[in-house]
């Protein structure tokens, strides 16, 4: 039997946890985005099944990355630090609704099925909450038409600033009232195509993720994280823990 919860009051209750650490939280219908994947993507419950797609905004990196380094990081695991400190604050939420007596399955951007395919494509989740467009090089006008590119998506505060990191379903809950969002068009034409070409071409220097006048950018220390390769992170890290210190 479905529990009696609409998704908008699920998402609400997400949001209640992430937010303070620099994450917003989109719900949409598990039927929107089986409607845009192809079968071998598509997730295996009704349509109206609740679902919430989590984003992390600019302060994130300040907000939960950093404290989680100092306070959760095990720096003996093989997983990525970044993936660590999402299962961590994924967990918060599942614990959560565990002890309200609601199941919750998450599903995270780094996570791959048993044929190595993603369990989730996160940018689609996006689009169909409404939260981005995912913009994809048939969607623009491009000089140089080159299908082979890969899409992008465009946040309407934070431009390219932001990652999607994951989806929570909720099974039990179904919720045929959710109104569907329309995705923002914040950019204009031109700028969508030079968002396209600047994130295939030259996705190194950043400057993809300024089109459209964000709201704020990655700190600094957080460019520098990402910037350096995965294996010298570790030694960035020690250094982030050692002024955290100070």
């Amino acid at each position: 039997m479905a529990i009696p919860c609409d998704c908008k009051t699920l998402n609400i209750s997400v949001n209640n946890v992430l937010e303070p650490f620099g994450f917003e939280c989109h719900p949409f219908l598990t039927g929107w985005y089986n409607q845009l994947v192809s079968e071998k993507f598509q997730l295996n419950y009704p349509p109206s099944t609740a679902a919430v797609v989590v984003i992390s905004q600019p302060s994130m990196f300040e907000k939960a990355f950093l404290p989680f380094l100092q306070e959760e990081f095990d720096s003996s695991q093989i997983r990525d630090p970044i993936d660590q400190c999402m299962l961590f604050y994924f967990h918060k939420v599942k614990k959560s609704f565990s002890e309200q007596g609601i199941d919750v399955e998450s599903l995270h951007d780094f996570q791959l099925d048993t044929r190595r395919r993603p369990r989730i494509l996160v940018q689609t989740a996006g689009h169909v909450s409404g939260a981005v467009r995912y913009y994809k090089p048939s969607d623009v006008e491009i000089e140089q038409k080159n299908n082979n590119y890969y899409p992008v998506c465009h946040h309407p505060r934070w431009g390219g600033w932001f990652a999607l990191r994951g989806v929570f379903i909720f099974p039990q809950i179904q919720d045929s009232t959710l109104e569907k969002i329309e995705p923002p068009q914040n950019l204009s034409a031109p700028e969508a195509s030079s968002m396209l070409e600047l994130y295939n071409l030259h996705w190194q220097d950043w400057r993809w993720r300024d089109i459209g006048n964000p709201e704020s950018r990655y700190s600094e220390e957080q460019i520098k994280y990402f910037e350096t390769p995965p294996p010298d992170r570790f030694q960035l890290i020690q250094k982030y823990l050692d002024n955290r210190e100070l």
